[in-house]
């Protein structure tokens, strides 16, 4: 599931900030504002406002969200300010918080209603394709008796599983002496399938509320995901938002049941080992991709259900301007960046989560370096030596160096798509 694109500051006083823009213009007094159709949803003090046409979610404060609803009802900019100053709230930079709603789309002139911008031709931009299927089949596949059937099949798979110790996780599924390359490409294959099946989950729980969601293909450090963007059920009220954040992982759950229910038959079938070991592979990679989405320092399906419990819409980008920040303050200066604004949500939530996320990085690192990479070389070592062996050596030496290769180049990928966003 790909992140949500919320929030930045840039109205004077931090606690009633919008999002920040380098090319910000000088707002231009007009007889007449017009905004466009925003969802507003309370998120505890602040309120998270949108548009999924335009495709963006900013977290207001009330006062943002009442300046939006006077601009909207037609009053002018100076009336606003009139209105504001007798509060004695007239600290607020009207101006710029209007110039700042123009230019994110959520409001438009006169002019640009003869001439709309670019922005409201083409609002979001993404080389992402847009999922869209009818909330009907959405609702029938997400119904109450159709998640019983899931239940069904989940408790019976847990059940042959409890009665039948062939049929639990094999941890060691991954390994195998010979037919690497083979095994590698038939799991890749189904992986991709599976891992389609988890985004469709989302998608589909999605559109059980009539969202239309956008996928496609990007990375978590130097992993290559598949991800749906849902940056659309933000338009949904808070409590909505959980089925469609967590049913990839309800998918991931029902496919180990399928794949656990089939593997007992194959087994009755006496099916042969390389069969076998497909599917127990399947098993296991789909448990350790489960485990993965709670890794939370890079953007899993948990740090959405994290973000949205704590109404933190994006905690990752936060959690970063406050450690650059603490490092600019530790090294005096010389290193990091000094924040732009202060911290605006839950600063011990920030705290603990940025803390988790320096922490998942330095292991994730360590785990390349140490485990991943040094075995890699182990194979190859292993493939020298065996094309120096008898002639029956040299196709595992060389489904071997496939292997490797394999498994170099998904690595070098997604390291290349992880500089370069970077």
């Amino acid at each position: 599931m790909q992140s949500v694109n919320i929030l930045d500051s840039a109205v004077n006083d931090p606690d009633y900030s919008l999002l920040s823009n380098d090319n910000v213009r000088s707002a231009v007094e007009v007889p007449r504002y017009f905004v466009i159709p925003l969802s507003i949803q309370k998120e505890g003090d602040l309120y998270t406002v949108g548009s999924v046409d335009v495709g963006d979610f900013y977290q207001l404060p009330g006062m943002g969200v009442r300046i939006i609803q006077m601009l909207g009802a037609g009053d002018a900019v100076a009336t606003i300010k009139a209105r504001l100053k007798a509060e004695d709230l007239d600290e607020i930079d009207v101006d710029q918080f209007v110039s700042q709603l123009i230019d994110i789309g959520f409001v438009y002139t006169d002019d640009q209603r003869k001439d709309p911008p670019q922005r409201l031709l083409s609002p979001a931009k993404s080389s992402n394709r847009v999922f869209n299927v009818g909330s009907r089949l959405a609702k029938a596949i997400f119904s109450a008796p159709v998640l019983a059937c899931y239940l069904v099949i989940v408790l019976f798979a847990l059940t042959d599983a409890i009665e039948n110790p062939a049929l639990r996780l094999n941890a060691s599924a991954l390994y195998i002496e010979t037919n690497r390359t083979p095994l590698l490409a038939t799991v890749l294959f189904l992986s991709l399938i599976q891992t389609a099946m988890h985004e469709l989950g989302h998608m589909l729980a999605a559109a059980r509320h009539g969202v239309k969601s956008k996928y496609g293909i990007s990375n978590r450090l130097w992993t290559i995901v598949a991800e749906s963007d849902l940056t659309g059920i933000l338009a949904l009220p808070k409590s909505q938002r959980y089925l469609p954040m967590l049913a990839g992982l309800i998918v991931d759950i029902l496919v180990i049941s399928l794949l656990t229910i089939l593997l007992d038959i194959l087994l009755r079938h006496s099916t042969g080992p390389f069969v076998i070991q497909v599917v127990q592979v399947l098993v296991l990679e789909t448990v350790i991709g489960m485990a993965w989405q709670f890794n939370v320092f890079v953007k899993t399906d948990i740090y959405f259900v994290l973000c949205n419990y704590f109404s933190y819409p994006d905690l990752d980008k936060d959690a970063r301007a406050y450690l650059l920040n603490m490092l600019h303050k530790v090294t005096l200066g010389w290193f990091g960046r000094q924040a732009p604004r202060e911290v605006c949500g839950n600063l011990i939530v920030l705290q603990i989560f940025s803390l988790v996320w320096l922490i998942g990085r330095v292991l994730s690192l360590l785990i390349l370096f140490t485990v991943f990479l040094p075995t890699m070389w182990r194979y190859i070592e292993s493939a020298m030596q065996l094309m120096w062996g008898p002639p029956a050596s040299v196709w595992m030496a060389c489904d071997t160096f496939l292997y490797v290769t394999i498994m170099m180049s998904i690595l070098g990928a997604g390291t290349y798509m992880w500089i370069k966003r970077r």
